[in-house]
């Protein structure tokens, strides 16, 4: 006998469905065995790890890091995380302008996260280069107000040559 559910917990059953079915990278990619979180993304990796790829601009970049940090300096706080092909010193960073002054030339992406946890901003930086997009790429965040981020990126239908797949875990310093 199936015990019918509040509309509200249908609505999430059916939303950790859809993501579940959209996050087939988490799947297929780190480990097929590790359990789903309640998002239906299913990432286990080591914190401050990454597995995918980033094309964009016809350069291509192996994702291996993640890192977050909240930028000190913007009166909304934000969380700003960070899935990079290389290791960056995120932990003397304190804002936004921090990163933009290191003169490290990285590939990955960036996005921020306001203080209800939504993602209202993703960057795409190739080789030093930054590049704000919208509309191109689809992040899941298991649990987007937690010090602990885990998620995925993968390219939505719309993009034609940009390209994303990644899977992420980043601990917020």
């Amino acid at each position: 006998m199936r015990r019918k559910m509040p509309p509200r917990n249908r609505q999430r059953q059916t939303t950790a469905k859809t993501a579940a079915e959209k996050t087939d990278i988490a799947k297929s990619g780190p480990s097929a065995s590790s359990p789903a979180t309640p998002a239906g993304v299913t990432v286990d990796l080591p914190a401050g790890s990454a597995k995918g790829s980033l094309t964009f601009d016809s350069a291509t970049a192996e994702l291996k890091f993640a890192s977050a940090f909240i930028d000190q300096k913007d009166d909304r706080k934000p969380v700003v995380v960070l899935v990079t092909d290389k290791k960056l010193p995120i932990e003397k960073w304190t804002s936004e302008f921090d990163m933009m002054l290191d003169h490290t030339k990285w590939s990955g992406l960036a996005f921020f996260l306001d203080k209800d946890g939504t993602i209202y901003r993703t960057d795409v930086h190739t080789n030093g280069r930054q590049t704000s997009v919208a509309g191109i790429f689809d992040i899941k965040i298991d649990n987007p107000k937690s010090k602990d981020l885990t998620g995925t990126a993968k390219t939505t239908s719309n993009a034609k040559e940009d390209k994303v797949d990644v899977a992420f875990h980043a601990t917020l310093k």
